[in-house]
């Protein structure tokens, strides 16, 4: 892990990143260090967010964090059937990271801009409303790949925009509307937070049971050439037990059983191979 994370600070220190390296990275025993890696990025980025802006984060470095986070989700549901598709994921969150470290690098002399109470009357408000109207527009692309119904929030939340643009002189107005668009804008994410969970789960279910219909073929076949009678039957009841856990959304407890049948094809001469 902590070669890993060396890794992952040198790509954000100098920038590189590209397919060659993403070849390179997949090359190894692991393919899923393409996840790993990007969630360690991840992580860095919101150190460094927390550490420069803590809960005032400039919205055109929230634009590239939320695209770089959402590419690190796409990236845990493309693999591991999907290798192109997650390469092209590992590129676009490790590249919106980048321009992040990049900015605030660049940035550490100047001050933070932000729309907020207590710099709303030195700055130029119709600016920062673009790059909320931006930010906003983002954040609505990203709740459409999600499916998710928030189009009455969205409305919600361009009409504040634009009351905000005919009030900008008057301060507590400004203030209030702004907290306003954050409580709806903070709803919307924690929404694409749950829907991305959930279709996460789905991915990794749809994945079992692929497996596990393979591995249910296995042991016919094993039956049929003479295999211990008393494993093969063990091994139809954890399939059952596995997929039950599925049914329940027990993701965790599955994969735990998983193992468990893994090894017992193992003992019978059958290794689970993703095809």
């Amino acid at each position: 892990m902590k070669k890993l994370a060396v890794f992952v600070i040198i790509i954000l220190i100098f920038g590189t990143v590209s397919p060659s390296l993403v070849n390179g990275v997949y090359a190894q025993n692991d393919p899923s260090i393409l996840l790993r890696i990007s969630i360690q990025a991840d992580k860095q980025i919101v150190n460094q967010l927390d550490k420069v802006y803590g809960d005032q984060i400039p919205n055109d470095i929230q634009i590239l964090y939320d695209k770089g986070h959402g590419a690190v989700n796409q990236l845990d549901q493309s693999l591991p059937d999907d290798v192109e598709k997650a390469k092209q994921d590992f590129l676009l969150a490790m590249n919106s990271f980048m321009q992040i470290s990049r900015i605030i690098s660049q940035s550490s002399e100047k001050v933070v801009v932000v729309v907020t109470v207590s710099d709303t009357s030195n700055r130029n408000l119709s600016d920062e409303l673009d790059r909320l109207v931006k930010y906003v527009k983002s954040l609505e692309t990203i709740s459409k790949k999600y499916d998710i119904d928030t189009e009455s929030d969205f409305i919600k939340i361009y009409d504040l925009i634009q009351e905000l643009r005919k009030q900008a002189n008057d301060l507590n107005e400004v203030t209030a509307g702004i907290k306003k668009i954050k409580i709806i804008l903070d709803s919307i994410k924690n929404d694409i937070r749950e829907s991305a969970l959930e279709q996460r789960s789905d991915s990794i279910k749809r994945f079992f049971d692929r497996l596990l219909d393979q591995v249910d073929k296995q042991l016919t076949k094993a039956q049929d050439n003479g295999a211990d009678q008393t494993q093969i039957d063990k091994g139809h009841e954890l399939i059952l037990e596995i997929r039950e856990l599925l049914s329940k959304n027990q993701i965790n407890d599955a994969k735990v059983i998983f193992v468990e049948l893994k090894a017992l094809m193992e003992n019978i001469g059958y290794s689970i191979r993703i095809t």
